[in-house]
């Protein structure tokens, strides 16, 4: 479960997602450059589709145990989100992941346009579908925000059958949102595509419906990179504190209860007109989190790494200790007025400041902040014996995995 942002106004194109999955699973940021390629076929999550040439460089926010990711950015400023969807009919059991199509789709196109038709083209020849969960079967369809500087397109989709729509600012979640006001359809004819194909028990129970209407009441009024990570953050209005309760119902998705995951990753992108400069926390949980900068094409440096790098893991794993800390702990205003005024620093620099000598900076900043915070006695919460047994169970997993 996702939310996924896009806004095109007054000249800025700006983007935005919260990756929701299993607490235990590990999401790590990679850069992977443009690349020439010899081999007839690659292998995706489940299936080998044939290879292109050709390949862009893409930031990627990729599961560890998935080919494909959550969430990108590529060397053209094409952006992409996808989203669980919950459909009428039988999943694939087997086919392209939503995560495989995003890369994909990322890797081969030079516009949001491209890779609207590069998904559209994906999906009706090879089919969707897969398990998606990392500690548990998960089955589901998909639907994807697509934007570059210029434009901005949603593409929901059931089976093989889809429909798409261009936008100038708007959000997306676990849910159909395209009727009969789409700007095509797979077969030419328009239909109420969400009427028709929403499954209503799953999507119901999602919680999407309260989610995407806080990201729909955010999108009216962003207008910086730093409203996109306060959208990020945006908690259900009865929750009172999210460390001690879970709820679907929360852009800032917290694990605690009988449905539900957790936000494992977060990417707020500001493409400017000479730069692409990526705001990621690198860990979960991006209310008690820090958006760091890294201008796209720039040497690797934490939260992102190299393909294939063992420390992008690690440096997932390492966050995640502080944040597990703080499951049933109340937490004071203090620790939210320095987390923005910190942040705040960083997009004021950002303005001007070269962004690899401003990310050496926030990492620093970032140490000290948490080293501060690990020493604070936080006071305990009240919390329900379902809500600790649940977490109790994940964090021993946790334990077991990070060491491992």
């Amino acid at each position: 479960m996702c939310d996924t942002l896009g806004i095109l106004t007054d000249g800025k194109a700006l983007f935005g997602k919260n990756s929701d999955r299993s607490p235990n699973e590990p999401q790590v940021l990679e850069f992977v450059p443009a690349a020439l390629h010899s081999e007839q076929e690659l292998k995706a999550t489940y299936i080998s589709v044939p290879q292109v040439k050709e390949t862009h460089a893409v930031l990627l926010s990729r599961p560890t145990w998935m080919w494909g990711a959550e969430i990108g950015v590529n060397d053209c400023g094409v952006c992409i989100g996808n989203e669980a969807v919950f459909t009428l009919g039988k999943y694939g059991e087997t086919g392209l992941t939503g995560m495989d199509m995003l890369r994909l789709a990322l890797e081969r196109s030079a516009s949001a346009k491209d890779a609207l038709d590069t998904l559209i083209a994906l999906l009706e020849q090879f089919g969707q579908g897969g398990n998606c969960g990392y500690d548990h079967e998960f089955f589901y369809d998909n639907s994807f925000l697509i934007m570059d500087r210029g434009e901005l397109y949603v593409l929901e989709t059931c089976g093989k059958k889809w429909a798409y729509k261009k936008y100038e600012r708007t959000s997306i979640s676990n849910r159909l949102s395209i009727g009969a006001d789409g700007d095509a359809y797979s077969g030419g004819r328009a239909y109420d595509f969400r009427r028709r194909h929403t499954e209503y028990i799953f999507t119901m129970g999602s919680g999407s419906a309260a989610r995407r209407n806080q990201t729909q009441g955010c999108v009216a009024d962003i207008g910086s990179i730093g409203d996109i990570m306060s959208a990020l953050r945006v908690h259900h209005g009865g929750i009172k504190n999210p460390f001690a309760g879970g709820s679907v119902s929360s852009t800032c998705m917290h694990f605690g209860g009988m449905v539900g995951d957790h936000t494992t990753q977060s990417m707020a992108v500001d493409l400017g007109e000479n730069r692409t400069v990526i705001w990621a926390t690198g860990s979960s949980t991006p209310c008690v989190s820090l958006f760091k900068p890294y201008e796209f094409g720039s040497v690797p440096y934490a939260p992102v790494f190299n393909p294939q790098d063992s420390q992008a893991k690690k440096y997932w794993y390492s966050q995640e200790k502080f944040r597990r800390a703080l499951i049933g702990k109340s937490i004071p205003a203090e620790f939210f007025a320095e987390r923005d005024a910190l942040e705040g620093s960083w997009l004021k620099l950002a303005k001007t400041a070269e962004i690899s000598e401003l990310a050496v900076k926030c990492a620093a900043e970032e140490k000290e902040f948490y080293e501060k915070w690990s020493s604070y006695d936080f006071p305990s919460a009240n919390t329900s014996p379902g809500f600790r047994s649940r977490w109790a169970q994940k964090t021993e997993i946790f334990i077991k995995e990070s060491e491992a």
